[in-house]
């Protein structure tokens, strides 16, 4: 059973107004829930009373961020719970979310094929790491520090944020344990639903709406990190020359072989539409009202 504590951070204990505004979603929508706000004292404070073997790593991590990844698996793995991003939006109790699940975590966006390639992703789901919620002291918690402390030694730059601690790192590890552990995976709608198009917190909308993260991406501005910057964006490119062309004076040639990669960039970007289209934030089960004859 998932505990009814919510856990949220911040740098200091003096949040930003359209932050404070946020977190009160959270207390408003679960009233008999224990809320648990922490600043990067009092998240040091849990990983050195806790897990004292990992405080060295913890210090260690090259960008805060990293060490904000880190705090989020572990305080769950302590105490159970959800963990929500400061500039996450509560919508409704989390409650029906979780019945009979032991860890939970939420689609963050669809991947392309091409998309995933890029991002060097064996999966299209990325899984988010701004929420997620489980039971204290639960199995796929070790799995995933495991993994951060092998990424951080060594198996990827320290500076690939994405990769070594992120939602890169988290949607490996959950997508390979997801059967073992029996890990329940919400639909993007439910956590994340896509801004673009914007979907409003109104009827029938808002049917399977739970939150609403608002990406303020601070932790950006840590760090000059492309992979970082382009992680959190897997559509973006900063690259606008198209594989097979050079620039010349200002002007762009074309080779035959670069007029065929032209062409195939194109039809890639028609397949593309489809995972450009958000999912649909309605099922049709919510709308048969008539109960199914019972088999004779």
């Amino acid at each position: 059973m998932i505990p009814k504590i919510i856990h949220q951070t911040w740098k200091t204990s003096r949040l930003p107004e359209k932050f404070l505004t946020y977190q009160q979603t959270w207390i408003r929508h679960h009233p008999h829930w224990e809320y648990r706000f922490y600043d990067d004292a009092a998240c040091r404070a849990v990983v050195q009373k806790y897990f004292p073997n990992l405080l060295s790593l913890y210090d260690g991590c090259p960008y805060p961020v990293q060490r904000a990844d880190i705090f989020r698996y572990l305080v769950v793995a302590a105490a159970g719970g959800v963990y929500a991003d400061i500039d996450m939006e509560c919508y409704k109790n989390m409650e029906p979310l979780f019945v009979g699940s032991e860890a939970v975590f939420g689609v963050e966006v669809l991947l392309s094929p091409r998309q995933a390639r890029l991002l060097n992703h064996r999966h299209s789901e990325r899984i988010a790491n701004c929420i997620f919620a489980a039971r204290s002291d639960h199995p796929v918690f070790s799995r995933v520090m495991e993994e951060v402390v092998l990424r951080l030694n060594g198996r990827y730059p320290s500076g690939e944020v994405i990769e070594t601690t992120g939602p890169g790192m988290l949607t490996d590890v959950v997508q390979k344990y997801r059967k073992q552990y029996n890990l329940h995976i919400l639909p993007q709608i439910c956590w994340l639903p896509p801004s673009d198009p914007y979907y409003p917190n109104v009827f029938p909308f808002n049917l399977h709406m739970y939150a609403k993260h608002h990406f303020s991406g601070t932790w950006k501005n840590e760090n000059n990190n492309r992979h970082s910057r382009e992680g959190r964006n897997p559509g973006s490119s900063n690259n606008s020359l198209i594989p097979g062309q050079a620039r010349n004076d200002g002007k762009m040639s074309v080779s035959g072989v670069g007029l065929f990669e032209q062409m195939k960039e194109t039809l890639c970007g028609i397949r593309e539409i489809y995972y450009k289209l958000p999912p649909s934030p309605v099922w049709r089960e919510d709308f048969c009202f008539r109960k199914k004859r019972s088999a004779k």
